[in-house]
């Protein structure tokens, strides 16, 4: 796997960057995870250096983004791509119909009620089933969880699909993933006619490593596990040490 340059042109490279797992560290709860001081000056800075051509591309919505970068905000496509916020503000998102899934967010509900420590997260359209704190034999509970989601998003599969990440199972809309929010970015400025740039940690990631690799760009996978990215870092503030050094921030 090839290193990261030792320089690279930020006027000259469109950035996109998963959050969790990426700029932050997995917490426990969705809602525990802080950005530090020290990520939000290195995106304002690269924000900077790149003439604005860097966007969030995350699991997350783009409202709970922005409360969590505040009073940086970006570009971002949240949901896994499911809406985006363009550069210049405009905002798109994909359509689909909410009544099957308020009938699988029910169905769920149900499940977590019977699981302590599993933790369902409501996201607007698309659903996370994190059992990260889930008490009693993981495994098991993984496989169970799966199945019954599997077993819902059956009965809608023409309009959605399950996302597995770590230790989370998601249901978002089938024509969401971070891919395809990468392709529209690069589509529309600043990001176009740029080398592209994704750094990622999970298997929500992948899809974005195949885009970017296709287009000749850096694709970088954050800590361990099997991969199609074409370069890693082994955490967070390795990253962090990279971006500054790409705009000379140190």
């Amino acid at each position: 796997m090839p290193h990261l340059p030792d320089s690279l042109a930020a006027r000259e490279t469109a950035f996109f960057l998963d959050f969790d797992g990426t700029l932050v560290e997995l917490a426990k709860t969705p809602d525990d995870v802080r950005l530090s001081a020290r990520a939000r000056a290195i995106l304002a800075g690269l924000a900077h250096a790149s003439n604005g051509a860097v966007a969030l591309i995350s699991g997350r919505s783009m409202d709970r983004l922005d409360t969590l970068l505040a009073p940086l905000k970006l570009p971002a496509a949240g949901l896994h791509g499911a809406e985006r916020r363009a550069a210049h503000g405009a905002i798109s998102r994909i359509a689909v119909d909410r009544a099957p899934l308020i009938q699988m967010q029910q169905a769920l509900e149900q499940m977590v009620r019977a699981h302590p420590g599993c933790l369902l997260e409501h996201k607007g359209a698309a659903l996370a089933l994190h059992y990260r704190l889930a008490r009693g034999d993981a495994q098991k509970i993984a496989q169970a969880a799966l199945r019954a989601i599997e077993r819902l998003v059956a009965q809608a599969a023409d309009q959605y699909t399950v996302q597995r990440g770590k230790m989370v199972f998601e249901i978002k809309p089938k024509q969401a993933d971070k891919g395809r929010a990468i392709e529209a970015f690069l589509a529309e400025p600043p990001f176009a006619g740029r080398t592209p740039f994704f750094a990622g940690d999970d298997l929500t990631d992948e899809a974005g490593f195949v885009t970017v690799n296709a287009r000749g760009g850096w694709s970088v996978k954050i800590g361990v596990g099997e991969t199609t990215a074409r370069a890693r870092l082994a955490s967070s503030s390795a990253l962090f040490d990279w971006l500054e050094r790409i705009c000379h921030l140190k």
